[in-house]
């Protein structure tokens, strides 16, 4: 069984011999593999078609270097890049990756999370003064959300992440109530259809959601990736509360940005114990392999995950 075998019987509801491994973001490229993504990014290009081209490119040898070197069980369709046609990016990973590795997308607005800075003020006057027009613009929303998964799913993609932070390290960042009002309702219709396409979807959200967790559950999304630990969440907690929900994440990020190694090996062991092993999980940190992140770290926590691997079942 290879790493993409093994995350497609997640998907499909089952558990593999041991976890996956992927991440939501990659970007150490200079530093591990020796890409420069600016030089790419900032070139000069005779056409947008042509800079278009370029960016692709750099993606898929990318993904192909993730996938080949590091064991990524899938990976992200280059989505969120100024430029960039991220239908056609799911199109084109999908021809070069072929059956080594699945393809994600992200979905970011079909529902309310986290503003700005610039727009908490507005934001929560319409939240408690015009709940009518809040619900105009969750609708709105929502029915974006569901004409983009159909276009992702006609290009070949074979999950979704629902990119949306509804928490603060301190909790929600509205009420429950609120929530429930204003965006459980618009989420669950979403995952519905995006079901009904024949397509997994997991929500990506960073912050303390432990006010939210029997909300998030109920839209029926397949998964929850972070699992933030510099929030208060616990991957056992969580998992004690949902045993048969897909997890993924809860290796510190915040311990990924020193090289520990101590404490990286046991934050590793820690997530593959109680997430883990013979249950529905995706080994991964609690955020995405960020910039600035010394590479080591990563190693690290590779080489711990794959010992356990190796180790299993005696040392779990």
């Amino acid at each position: 069984m290879n790493n993409k075998q093994r995350l497609q019987i997640l998907l499909e509801g089952q558990i593999p011999d041991i976890p996956p491994h992927f991440e939501l973001v990659f970007q150490l490229e200079k530093e591990v593999f020796g890409m420069d993504w600016q030089t790419v990014k900032k070139g000069l290009y005779a056409s947008s078609a042509d800079r278009q081209k370029a960016m692709q490119q750099f993606h898929i040898e990318l993904c192909s270097h993730l996938v080949d070197e590091l064991g990524w069980s899938a990976v992200p369709a280059l989505c969120y890049e100024e430029g960039i046609d991220s239908i056609l990016s799911i199109t084109c990973l999908k021809e070069a990756i072929g059956d080594r590795a699945l393809v994600f997308s992200f979905s970011s607005d079909g529902v309310f999370w986290m503003p700005v800075g610039s727009e908490i003020m507005d934001f929560t006057v319409m939240l408690f003064e015009r709940p009518a027009e809040m619900h105009a613009k969750a609708k709105a929303k929502c029915q974006a959300a569901k004409e983009l998964s159909k276009r992702q799913v006609d290009a070949g993609v074979d999950f979704i992440i629902q990119n949306t932070d509804f928490g603060y390290n301190s909790g929600p960042f509205i009420s429950p109530s609120h929530f429930r009002e204003f965006i459980t309702p618009y989420m669950t219709e979403i995952v519905s259809v995006i079901h009904d396409l024949k397509t997994p979807v997991i929500l990506h959200s960073d912050g303390d959601l432990r006010l939210l967790l029997e909300q998030l559950y109920s839209t029926g999304i397949d998964g929850y990736q972070s699992v933030d630990p510099q929030a208060h969440m616990d991957i056992k907690m969580v998992r004690g509360q949902f045993p048969k929900w897909l997890l993924m994440g809860n290796v510190a990020c915040n311990l990924l940005q020193d090289t520990n190694e101590e404490e990286i090996r046991g934050a590793v062991r820690y997530c593959m114990k109680h997430g883990g092993v013979g249950k529905k999980y995706i080994f991964s940190t609690s955020n995405c392999i960020f910039a600035g992140m010394p590479p080591e770290s990563y190693r690290i926590m590779l080489d711990e995950y794959r010992s356990c691997c190796e180790e299993l079942p005696r040392s779990l």
